[in-house]
């Protein structure tokens, strides 16, 4: 008994440390987002300098806010006021146009919707701020944008604080529950203890009321006599087994009933354990999953390309990476609305799936972007999958609003090399993709 509910302790209690490592990693993962999120900001806040003096001097305290960490409310204020000075910018009367300066900052907060790794909850939040930054114009609406951003971000942080909070309540109550089992165990010990030394003293008791009726019947001269004290020893050695047996009748339902109680309160604890893997399960399925295509997304990827860049560095396998972009999308979204583009997504995401079976990955990496790890095969091979799927989707039959919608794709391959880190070989993936669209689009090339 002893051993086996030590095995249950040291389960438990192996799971509360993996459910702590996992909480601290998404916290660092977190840190990480909001550092990045911090210095893009700080660099729109340069990119944003000389409209006015008053704007300058906003911010100035924007930018001191975010590098020592303030407080949420106090960037809000600022923010707050900036918008305003914003809107007294576009009232004046001749105002100088910043084209340059929009698409810039535009094309800055795009990047930061792409690659910010988002709950799928905010999925709609996040098309929206991408139709608002399509048709920003001025300073002012990309201010606005950039709000919506930080807010998105900002319900993103006190949502992961919420789920912290309550996964640390519920430690909190499995802890307390496995010292109800170790008080419970050193209970049981100490009456296994109790148990054994009443049936050392019952041992000793009757070995010694055999060695008086022993001395007695040698040294005995009348039978009677002898007879009685024989009934009366074993009488008294009846007595003692008979107060043996009431004491261990005692201690078995007083440890029945502990150990009833204790039942109870293991298999509330393994429903809540069973409910909360359950739920740490969907999380984490939905947490790596792009909500709109149902492809893996770009946490997921991240972290496939760290089992990759170990696979080809520590054990000299092969693989291969590719970039992957529709061409023309914003014209789909702008022609036909969001929901051709998301339609068009879909498809091309089911066309992925299905072109590209395992052992090859496919996620969406942002937008329109996708991204597909090749394992196991050569750059020769890997170019010439990737051309047959962009050829595959420049044949696939599309339609909007009754009409035919050409939709093609253009892709990047590159080898990972020995050398090369997660972010790199994406980086040269990503030139070689941009590499086809300056060719003509609807190619894929090797670099």
């Amino acid at each position: 008994m002893n051993d086996g509910d030590g095995t249950v302790h040291d389960v438990w209690e192996r799971k509360y440390h993996l459910a702590l490592e996992r909480m601290e990693r998404d916290e660092r993962d977190f840190r990480r987002l909001e550092e990045g999120l911090r210095r893009l900001v700080l660099r729109l806040t340069a990119l944003a300098r000389g409209q006015s003096a008053q704007a300058d001097r906003l911010l100035d305290q924007l930018g001191d806010g975010l590098s020592l960490a303030s407080d949420p409310d106090a960037l809000d204020a600022l923010l707050e006021a900036l918008a305003e000075a914003v809107t007294a910018l576009e009232q004046r009367p001749e105002p100088t146009p910043q084209h340059d300066g929009v698409q810039e900052a535009t094309e800055a907060l795009r990047q930061v919707l792409f690659h910010v790794v988002l709950m799928p909850v905010f999925a709609g939040r996040v098309d929206a701020l991408h139709a608002m930054l399509g048709q920003a114009r001025d300073m002012a609406a990309i201010s606005s944008a950039a709000r919506g951003v930080a807010d998105v971000v900002n319900q993103q942080r006190n949502s992961l604080r919420h789920d912290i909070a309550q996964l640390q309540e519920l430690l909190a109550d499995v802890s307390g529950r496995l010292g109800d089992m170790t008080r419970y165990l050193v209970a049981e010990t100490g009456n296994v203890g109790a148990g054994d030394e009443q049936g050392r003293d019952l041992d000793a008791t009757v070995r010694e009321e055999m060695r008086l009726l022993v001395e007695q019947t040698r040294g005995a001269t009348d039978l009677e006599a002898l007879q009685a004290q024989v009934n009366a020893r074993l009488s008294m050695i009846d007595e003692h087994f008979r107060a043996f047996r009431v004491r261990e009748d005692e201690r078995l339902a007083t440890y029945r009933d502990r150990a009833e109680r204790m039942k109870d309160r293991v298999e509330e604890l393994e429903t809540q354990a069973t409910s909360l893997q359950d739920s740490l399960r969907r999380e984490h399925e939905l947490a790596l999953t792009d909500p709109l295509t149902g492809l893996p997304n770009r946490l997921s990827y991240e972290r496939r390309m760290a089992k990759i860049e170990q696979d080809v560095r520590e054990d000299g396998g092969m693989a291969c990476v590719g970039a992957f972009d529709i061409d023309h999308f914003k014209v789909i979204n702008d022609s036909f609305g969001h929901a051709a583009g998301d339609a068009v997504l879909r498809i091309v995401a089911q066309t992925l799936t299905r072109e590209l079976p395992e052992p090859a990955f496919v996620a969406r990496y942002g937008g329109e972007e996708f991204v597909v790890v090749f394992a196991g095969i050569s750059a020769e091979e890997a170019i010439a999958a990737a051309q047959a799927l962009c050829e595959t989707v420049a044949a696939l039959a599309f339609h909007a609003s009754q009409k035919p919608v050409t939709v093609t794709m253009s892709g990047g391959i590159t080898r990972f090399l020995a050398d090369d880190t997660a972010a790199t070989v994406f980086d040269r993936a990503d030139r070689a993709l941009y590499a086809a669209k300056r060719a003509g689009r609807n190619r894929c090339l090797l670099l």
